[in-house]
């Protein structure tokens, strides 16, 4: 069993903004599967539209997978963009509360709210 066996992503695009789903596990073994499915993907959501990442469908996240949001929400911000996550149950948020990164991650309950976000003008 390969390590895209464990994380699924999907891309979509909902209006201008740039839809990132992920499910499964996201770790040391799968943090290139999603860092290859993102290759510009930031370029693909014009500000200010937001990157969405929906992780509601995540069963774990390690902290490679937290470093990898890191980045991303780094390459946005440069762009004059911003990301936002989605994330629901208790793994995730737990995760990035721990970390204290809830105070640098536009965090969402569901996509409609996420999809509300606006880049600072």
């Amino acid at each position: 069993m390969g390590s895209s066996d464990l994380l699924t992503v999907d891309i979509d695009s909902r209006g201008s903004a740039v839809v990132v789903s992920v499910g499964g596990e996201l770790d040391l073994a799968t943090v290139p599967v999603l860092r290859e499915r993102l290759e510009g993907v930031t370029e693909a959501s014009p500000p200010p539209s937001p990157l969405v990442v929906d992780l509601s469908g995540l069963t774990f996240i390690g902290s490679a997978g937290l470093a990898l949001l890191v980045e991303l929400n780094n390459q946005c911000l440069e762009r004059g963009g911003q990301l936002a996550l989605v994330a629901t149950g208790t793994v995730v948020p737990r995760a990035i509360q721990v970390t204290a990164l809830d105070e640098v991650f536009s965090m969402h309950g569901s996509l409609d709210e996420a999809l509300a976000t606006r880049a600072a003008e």
